[in-house]
């Protein structure tokens, strides 16, 4: 069957079905206002898809759990713990979702499920990149450390949150004599990780850098009452 006949087949077919009852025409404002609706949810999601990716890696970088693919399979296994799937999920979520949007449009069928897929996260990860390049992240942090963020507040008030569960702790050093340091960790919520540890280290702790008064560290190792008998120990940047 050549296109001509191809097209008078699919013409008679949604006319035969218009008679029966089975479609029904619309004005040429529903459509527009169709494709308008949907392409705002589309962006929606795409920016909401994009700054839920960005915040994923913004925690981990500021809370510093990168660190702890450093320190031996121990390590991995706790940055698998701590690593933010919920965030991950989150964001899949949203792609599959404008995976369905998308395919509401007529090109949709033309294009396979995966490419869309594909397509959507390539755009929702540079986006994602381009957001951590701003101070977005940093500033909503410095409005939540001050009790000034509802809603999303709790999310961006836990990145810098210690984990002693996990064997991760993160403070200032008050004061550094050979294998003992003191470090305060305080980060305004007056919660159990706020405080004054004493860091143990040991010949085979894996330290990037010499412990000095003033510096901010994080430490992956075992507690023991007031005690961390640290593993590793790693320097915080001023940004984190």
């Amino acid at each position: 069957m050549n296109e001509s006949g191809l097209e008078q087949k699919i013409r008679d077919t949604v006319l035969a079905r218009i008679e029966s009852g089975k479609a029904h025409m619309h004005p040429r404002a529903y459509f527009a206002a169709r494709i308008v609706l949907t392409g705002a949810v589309v962006i929606l999601a795409l920016a909401l898809s994009a700054f839920v990716l960005s915040f994923a890696v913004f925690s981990i970088h500021e809370s510093g759990e990168q660190f702890l693919l450093g320190f031996g399979t121990k390590g991995i296994v706790t940055f698998l713990q701590l690593f933010p799937w919920l965030s991950l999920v989150a964001d899949v979520a949203l792609l599959f979702l404008l995976e369905w949007l998308l395919q509401s449009f007529k090109f949709g069928y033309r294009v396979s499920l995966l490419s869309i897929f594909i397509a959507m996260f390539l755009t929702s990860t540079v986006l994602a990149l381009l957001i951590n390049l701003t101070p977005a992240h940093m500033l909503l942090l410095d409005r939540a450390d001050r009790g000034q963020l509802p809603v999303i507040g709790e999310l961006y008030e836990g990145v810098r949150d210690s984990h002693q569960d996990q064997g991760v702790f993160r403070g200032t050093v008050v004061s550094s004599a050979g294998p003992t340091s003191t470090i305060m960790h305080n980060d305004g919520d007056h919660d159990t990780d706020d405080g004054i540890h004493e860091v143990i280290t040991a010949s085979s702790t894996d330290v990037d850098a010499p412990i000095k008064p003033g510096d901010r560290i994080y430490i992956f190792g075992t507690e023991s009452g007031s005690e961390i008998h640290a593993e590793g120990i790693r320097h915080l940047s001023d940004d984190q």
